[in-house]
């Protein structure tokens, strides 16, 4: 039917939308509600029953648009999830990613097997941000985490299908995963004593992996029989929503600013790529709706250290981004900015006038951003257009610095609702409307850098 549309949801971090499209990729309808962690005395989690009525919250919003949905693909956050058992999922608190819990599991798993065997087993450096350091905090605390595990996406996934699934970018966040193999490191579960959990099967996205439940149906307001896919991390997502490919470097400027580009595993023969260690984390993970893999660079949090910049020069942020605008500073060195998100502001940066302490940051962050994107290039072969995606392009001045810094064409999304638009294309992808990466195009405007210009 001409009228059918697609439902992409995002469970992010701060709030869950709910992204209502038809078969050109643009948005109809858009449900929004807030992402129900608390604080408690342990840390920052959620129940199962707070993340499903907030889910509930931004689909009812779409109103009359739920009897039009054809197909729905669920986004979410990375590492948080529940284990789900014969009689639904069990009372284990969805603890936040970015919760403390976990550190003392991840220096057993240093100990036992070295922080460079583990990323070469999973992709990715060992951190507490990981499923397996909260789950292994939570065993040793007095829960008891049987049953299948799986994330919040694939928490929705059962709640709207009955289905127990995982995707292969999510199951990557787990922290005992293989995206180059496709397979858990059953040698780092038993270690921790999570090998007796079943972990869901680590599907493509994009794959149906249920139909909507009578249940389901009368939970969510959608209709019965609709087929339901996750559609992944929400970073690759994002990638794919705001319109970026695998030709291009992506560069996703918002308060944190990873760096994405596509990587083929069949050329490093088994082996993951090197990484210098004071250059922060490279990760591997799935490109979402394909078998390949793409790199993720994640060390940059320029939202933080504006936040904490700002509150030191005490001025408003509108009126700092005006005020900065063409003001020439020199940039910021890596180690002064990676201080600065730390709260680290240096006095003398307070010394100088407040916008050109503001234009310095940007420039820095600019510099250093381009500086990885150009190793990144190296690892992966990529030669295309940089995309900028992410809520930085509000800021004109940090443009600007990108601008400055540029050493390959620029191009900048116009698409802000990324992640729930890339989950709803995938949707699509379910329900056969179109292949993977074969999606309605999103709009992007070219930048001329000024080593272009």
């Amino acid at each position: 039917m001409r009228d059918e549309l697609l439902l992409g949801i995002d469970l992010g971090t701060s709030s869950i939308k709910a992204n209502a499209i038809d078969r050109h990729g643009r948005s109809i309808g858009l449900g929004v509600a807030p992402t129900p962690f608390a604080g408690n005395t342990h840390g920052v989690e959620m129940t199962t029953d707070a993340l499903f009525a907030a889910i509930r919250a931004a689909v009812t919003e779409l109103g009359v648009l739920t009897s039009r949905i054809a197909a729905v693909g669920v986004a979410s956050m990375g590492e948080t999830g529940t284990t789900i058992r014969a009689d639904g999922p069990s009372d284990l608190p969805l603890v936040a990613w970015h919760d403390e819990r976990g550190t003392e599991i991840v220096d057993e798993l240093v100990g036992r097997f070295g922080s460079e065997a583990i990323r070469r087993r999973t992709g990715r450096a060992p951190r507490n941000v990981t499923s397996i350091a909260k789950l292994g905090w939570l065993l040793r605390n007095g829960h008891t985490p049987g049953g299948t595990w799986t994330g919040v996406a694939g928490l929705t996934v059962w709640k709207l299908t009955g289905a127990l699934a995982q995707e292969q970018s999510l199951a990557a966040t787990s922290g005992a995963f293989d995206p180059v193999t496709g397979e858990y490191d059953r040698e780092i579960l038993a270690f921790l004593g999570l090998d007796s959990l079943v972990w869901a099967p680590a599907r493509i996205a994009g794959t149906p992996l249920g139909r909507i439940s009578a249940a389901g149906a009368a939970w969510s307001g959608l209709p019965v029989g609709v087929p339901v896919t996750i559609a992944g991390h929400d970073h690759p997502v994002g990638v794919i929503g705001s319109g970026g490919d695998r030709t291009e470097a992506i560069d996703s400027m918002g308060t944190g600013e990873p760096l994405v580009v596509s990587w083929d595993a069949r050329t490093a023969a088994g082996s993951h790529p090197g990484w210098p260690g004071q250059l922060g984390d490279l990760t591997i993970t799935s490109w979402p709706g394909t078998a390949e893999h793409m790199l993720l660079w994640e060390n940059l949090r320029p939202g933080l250290a504006m936040r904490n910049l700002q509150r030191a020069l005490r001025v408003s942020r509108d009126d700092i981004e005006f005020s900065a605008i063409r003001v020439d500073a020199e940039p910021l060195d890596l180690a002064t900015l990676v201080g600065m998100q730390d709260g680290a502001i240096p006095p003398s940066l307070l010394d100088r006038p407040a916008e050109e302490a503001w234009a310095a940051t940007l420039e820095g962050y600019a510099a250093a951003s381009a500086d990885a994107e150009g190793r990144l290039r190296e690892l992966s072969g990529v030669t295309g257009t940089t995309l900028l995606i992410g809520g930085g392009l509000r800021s004109r001045r940090w443009v600007e610095a990108k601008q400055r810094h540029a050493q390959h064409p620029l191009a900048m999304a116009a698409e802000r609702e990324a992640v729930s638009r890339g989950a709803g294309l995938l949707a699509g992808v379910a329900a056969g409307w179109w292949a993977p990466e074969q999606y309605p195009p999103a709009d992007t405007v070219p930048l001329t850098s000024e080593r272009s210009s």
